[in-house]
């Protein structure tokens, strides 16, 4: 994949799809159909306690029994690292606490886990039940595992650590340290693999005095705005990387996925109220030679995206508050579904769940969870039907 290709391309807005069949039905049928179960979001979880606060900050789910999700509690200003568990899909879920914050988690298989937290990397081989701490690295934002001796833990500042035993020792990545990006104002908070495909990118804080300089044609002085984002991009299991500079407008690159066809999605939030949308997830496929816009709403913004087999995915979004780009306050949740990345349908959530941040886990087609920063754990639950 050639990262020249990258384009931030806008596309019209795409509603939800409309089933206009109803309306030419008798009122009997209408009433018999709106009556018929529909695939909804339901909460399976919820940490609804007073002066309380469970910020879920990742969620990971090996198989579809077992989910684990992690965060911090906030009791009325004393904060404390927290996990839950589910055995059985989600019919019941243990909360433990955690010794230091958690921030992310990455699960090999049922039993070999990582957890990066505030002060360092752990790892479970009892699938969540009991940690043990293998490094302190700080500033890790996210780690991932190739196998159960090759990974990755990135952050800041401008960090990528890599160990080769599991995670006992880390090296930081050379490639890393030599792309562009001032390391003081450059975090690496993105990681996606699939295959020897992958792609590790971050944010550059570009809020410091633009640059100027003079146009050596005309004479004339310019600004030169430059790049918010650093990606590297490997081919060969992380062996060798490149890196590059990446400009996404006024927006900051928060997510990547990979399809099992190779599909880069890219989500970007627009935070300016300039923004024709407040964010956008953007996608590359591995023969196209451009850029295309897989989805971008008004009043939606992006938190999170899952890509299943066949072109089937998922959207994790947020509606904001006013005409507001931004997320102050936890605003409604939405789910889209897809099945072809081009029609996004939004999906029946429990009326209860708001959020500021989200994240799914997907460990096959007919299971998938979503976790909230104000303490939900949500499943897709199948209709009367049976299917999804």
């Amino acid at each position: 994949m050639n990262l020249r290709t990258w384009s931030c391309l806008r596309a019209p807005n795409v509603s939800a799809e409309v089933r206009p069949l109803a309306l030419f039905l008798p009122l009997a049928l209408s009433l018999a159909v709106m009556g018929q179960a529909e695939d909804r979001w339901k909460v399976q979880y919820f940490y609804d306690k007073s002066d309380s606060v469970f910020d879920i900050r990742d969620i990971r789910c090996p198989n579809a029994q077992r989910c684990i999700a992690a965060g911090v509690i906030d009791d009325g200003g004393h904060e404390r690292g927290a996990m839950v568990l589910t055995n059985d899909g989600g019919l019941h879920w243990t909360l433990s606490n955690v010794k230091e914050h958690p921030v992310a988690l990455f699960f090999l298989d049922e039993s070999s886990g990582w957890m990066a937290t505030d002060r360092g990397i752990w790892l479970t081989q009892e699938g969540g039940r009991s940690w043990n701490k293998l490094e302190s690295l700080k500033g890790i934002v996210d780690v991932y595992f190739l196998d159960a001796s090759h990974g990755y833990a990135i952050g800041f500042p401008k960090a990528v650590y890599e160990t080769n035993d599991g995670g006992h020792k880390w090296v930081k990545l050379a490639a890393a340290a030599e792309a562009p990006g001032d390391p003081q104002h450059t975090t690496f908070d993105c990681i996606a693999f699939a295959g020897a495909h992958g792609l590790i990118a971050g944010s550059i804080d570009t809020s410091e005095p633009v640059p100027i300089r003079r146009n050596p044609a005309t004479g004339a002085l310019e600004l030169t705005p430059g790049d918010n984002t650093v990606v590297l991009e490997t081919n060969d299991s992380g062996k060798t990387w490149t890196s590059k500079g990446v400009r996404f407008d006024d927006g900051k690159l928060v997510k990547l996925a990979i399809s099992d066809t190779g599909l880069l999605a890219m989500t970007v939030v627009y935070p300016s109220r300039r923004a024709k949308f407040p964010s956008a997830v953007l996608g590359v496929s591995p023969e196209a030679n451009e850029g295309q816009t897989l989805f971008a709403q008004r009043g939606r913004v992006v938190l999170d995206i899952a890509l299943l087999p066949h072109a089937r995915a998922f959207i994790a979004a947020v509606e904001p508050p006013g005409n507001s780009n931004e997320v102050p306050i936890p605003g409604k949740l939405k789910m889209l579904e897809s099945e072809d990345l081009k029609v996004w349908t939004e999906m029946n959530v429990d009326y209860r769940t708001v959020a500021r941040a989200a994240s799914m886990a997907a460990p096959d087609a007919e299971h998938v969870w979503v976790a909230t920063d104000t303490g939900m754990i949500l499943n897709l639950t199948k209709d009367a039907s049976g299917a999804h």
